[in-house]
Order: C-alpha cells, then structure tokens, then sequence
C-alpha cells in the first residue's frame, strides 16, 4: 500500500446561512478567496473524483507509475475558521482507480471525505508532496492518518459532498449560474462578514469570468 499527500486551498468559513456552500464540508476554494490562497482551486476535482496532470503533474506521474497495486492520494488543506485561525487538516483521500490517458490520471475506485468538524489535524504545514516510499518525517503520522481514515467509512459524507461540488460546478461553469451567485450574494444580509461577499461586485464578477469564462458556457 503506497500513498502520497496533495495540498490543496479550501473555501474559508462562509456564513452558515450561505446558499451555495454548507458549512460542514471543506469545499476547495472555487471563489479564489482564502487568505492563504496560493493560486490552488481547481484540484482535487472532487466533483468527479478524479485527478490528473493539471496539478502536481511530476508527483503524480511518478506516483501512478509505481508497481504497487494498492494506492492512495491523502488530501489536506489549510483551514481558515471565521476568526481567521488556521488549522491544517486531513479531509479524506481517494484510492487510484482506472487510469486515464488525456489528461494522464485517474478516478477514484473508494473515497474517504470527512466534515469539517470530523477532518483529522495534521502537523504538516508545507507545500511539499510527501510519499510513503520517500524519506519524510512525517511518514509515521500520515499512517497513522490514513489507517483513521479507513475507519471512517460511517461518517464519511462523499456523496454529499460530491452532490454539493457538481452542483456549484455547474453554476459557475456558465454565464447565467454566475450571475445567480453574484446577484444572490449582493443581496445577502451577512455579505460584510464574508470573505468573498464583502468583496467589490466588479471584483467578484471579474475573479468568477477569469476563472470560469473557459468552461462550458450557457
């Protein structure tokens, strides 16, 4: 059994009366407005569960190519709480299934997703990719992590959580489903506590359009 450990940016806390996202699940940043945002919102596409090339391309070449038929991409991310606070967590992880070839990749065969509140705290704080085959220090705690994880099949939450992500993909991946996201967040009681609605509408209009004005367009 071989995994390896992908970072990626989470949404921050959103108002819980927020319509698009609920506020258990640790959603990657669609909207690009996480503090400790390092240009990651795209992966893991937790909406397909799926993982290709777009991201980390060179550890997941080598990762896919290893003899090891049992194999484990471990997702964490840096959480920002609505008092700022950031813990890095464990959110869940999928096991390699059937490769694909355009972009080079895989979809998960089994997925683990926790809530928020049950996702597992992790010391790591890097950007790095750790493996299970390499040399890290922290090889011992992502054992121990992914051995909770499989134990977590009662309170994972993967199809709820893959409902919601297909669901605000589809919003935002056309031009009247942003416009419903925009339109209903300036009319939001609780947008000056929000991370992303206390934005400027122009602002969020143009972060939505350059982020999303490629994909498929309605």
């Amino acid at each position: 059994m071989e995994w390896i450990l992908f970072y990626y940016n989470s949404l921050p806390d959103l108002p819980p009366s927020c319509p698009f996202f609920s506020s258990h699940l640790l959603h990657r940043d669609f909207l690009m407005c996480n503090p400790s945002n390092t240009g990651h919102y795209e992966y893991p596409k937790f909406e397909t569960f799926s993982y290709d090339e777009g991201c980390h391309w060179r550890e997941l070449h080598s990762f896919l190519k290893r003899p090891e038929l049992e194999k484990y991409v471990i997702f964490y991310t840096r959480h920002t709480n609505a008092n700022r606070d950031r813990k890095n967590k464990v959110v869940g992880y999928f096991r390699v299934g059937k490769l694909t070839k355009s972009p080079f990749g895989f979809i998960a065969s089994d997925v683990v997703v926790l809530s928020k509140d049950q996702s597992i705290p992790i010391s790591y704080a890097s950007r790095g990719v750790p493996v299970s085959w390499g040399n890290s220090f922290i090889k011992e705690e992502v054992n121990r992590i992914l051995n909770l994880l499989m134990l977590s099949a009662k309170s994972e939450i993967s199809v709820e959580y893959y409902a919601e992500s297909k669901s605000v993909m589809s919003m935002l991946s056309s031009r009247t489903g942003r416009k419903y996201m925009l339109e209903t967040c300036e009319g939001c009681r609780h947008r000056l506590s929000c991370y992303w609605g206390k934005k400027p509408f122009a602002i969020r209009n143009k972060v939505l359009k350059e982020l999303y004005e490629r994909k498929r367009q309605c």
